[in-house]
């Protein structure tokens, strides 16, 4: 967890916020069931320019997969940073914000390069693909609670 906080500390200690409540909408708990397996995200609002997330994946009962996640907010922009299964951190550099949209690119990392947040009323979905689009996975979670 301390390879994340190095990663974005100077991101955070940068001006005050431009749109970091812009992001409010991401917060909440979300949650997707399909058979035995339960994928939820969980987001804090933006409060001071920093979003915390986590992400977590049950099987039959069994934790197997989660994510520590952050989004980091300046005057320049925001900072998506990812941390699966407690790894070393891995930021992605927002590219476009619209109305419950905001995309995350990182040209370096190998997979994914983009990252897609999307909101449409009570769902959620993250779309993880490579620059080209040609490889992609989209995660779609329905809210559960604030």
């Amino acid at each position: 967890m301390r390879n994340l906080f190095l990663a974005i500390a100077p991101v955070v200690a940068a001006s005050a916020p431009a749109f970091g409540n812009d992001l409010n909408w991401m917060s909440g708990h979300w949650r997707a069931a399909e058979g035995g397996q339960v994928s939820e995200e969980i987001w804090t609002n933006g409060d001071g320019g920093l979003h915390l997330g986590l992400n977590r994946t049950v099987i039959d009962g069994e934790a197997r997969g989660y994510e520590f996640l952050l989004i980091a907010v300046t005057d320049e922009g925001a900072t998506y940073c990812a941390q699966p299964g407690g790894n070393e951190a891995t930021c992605f550099a927002s590219t476009e914000l619209a109305a419950n949209r905001v995309v995350f690119e990182n040209a370096e990392h190998d997979f994914p390069q983009r990252i897609i947040y999307a909101r449409d009323g009570d769902a959620l979905s993250a779309t993880i693909s490579d620059l080209s689009g040609e490889q992609s996975y989209e995660f779609d979670w329905t809210r559960v609670g604030d």
